[in-house]
């Protein structure tokens, strides 16, 4: 069976130690488990371990006496015992503390993932909300920057008729000048206040319309198959000439920019 923990890693009562280097070491930061022959102390002493054998010359042979060849091989016995004994023990540790660590791991990112679901879960319900409530009071803000339109319009009709009156001598210019600073300022006010409302009012629709269509691409919901089969609706309609071609690419630019 193949070896998988490094046979000159120890384990002392201070921690691990490499054996081959005679110092403390991290074993899993190094090669210490399972491709501890890709270590480079490792190797390193493997080979000097193989010029020293090379050097060495094989002791003569001599006959012994039976008991002491017993005493020698019991010797022996016992110390590849509690060389083994003391391996097992090394590779238990080892096991354990790779188990604890890889769970410490899992556990923590367990946690994070569960996280995300939730917050994705919120996020989805923050975004149909969001919308569904954007869709009902827009409606009433569009009507209001209408009406806003309209005022705006009637002053610049004010101030034209302001320029008409003078122009035919019908008011002297002492009045003028009041009546146009007077609707010039107002006029200001509202086409001001319009062009900031439609900005903002443009970069909601934007923003929405985005986190609308993310959540189309990674969910799959009734109203996705609606419009898509509105699209395809749409475009028998126009084969059969029952809408003209601006209508035609007019609508299914606006539902391609909700499903893509």
């Amino acid at each position: 069976m193949a070896r998988t923990v490094c046979p000159g890693l120890e384990r002392t009562v201070s921690g691990y130690l490499c054996t081959y280097a005679q110092r403390s070491i991290n074993p899993f930061q190094w090669y210490c488990f399972g491709d501890y022959y890709e270590c480079p102390i490792y190797v390193q002493y493997m080979r000097s371990r193989g010029a020293q054998a090379k050097a060495e010359t094989k002791p003569a042979q001599t006959i012994q006496p039976l008991q002491q060849q017993q005493t020698q091989q019991a010797v022996t016995a016992t110390a590849t015992t509690t060389v083994v004994t003391t391996r097992t023990e090394t590779t238990l540790e080892a096991e354990d503390e790779l188990i604890r660590s890889s769970e410490s791991i899992i556990a923590r990112f367990e946690g994070n993932a569960k996280a995300l679901n939730d917050k994705w879960k919120d996020y989805e319900s923050s975004v149909q909300s969001t919308r569904q409530n954007w869709d009902t009071e827009k409606a009433k803000l569009r009507r209001y920057i209408m009406i806003l339109e309209r005022i705006r319009n009637k002053y610049g009709d004010d101030l034209k008729e302001v320029e008409l009156r003078r122009s035919m001598g019908l008011i002297d210019d002492d009045t003028y000048n009041k009546l146009k600073d007077s609707i010039q300022k107002r006029f200001d006010k509202v086409d001001n206040k319009l062009k900031e409302l439609n900005a903002r009012y443009q970069e909601i629709e934007t923003t929405i319309n985005q986190h609308y269509r993310r959540l189309l691409l990674t969910t799959v919901t009734p109203e996705v198959s609606k419009l898509k089969l509105s699209l395809a609706k749409l475009e028998e309609m126009y084969r059969d000439g029952k809408i003209s071609k601006e209508v035609y690419e007019k609508l299914k630019a606006e539902i391609e920019g909700v499903i893509s």
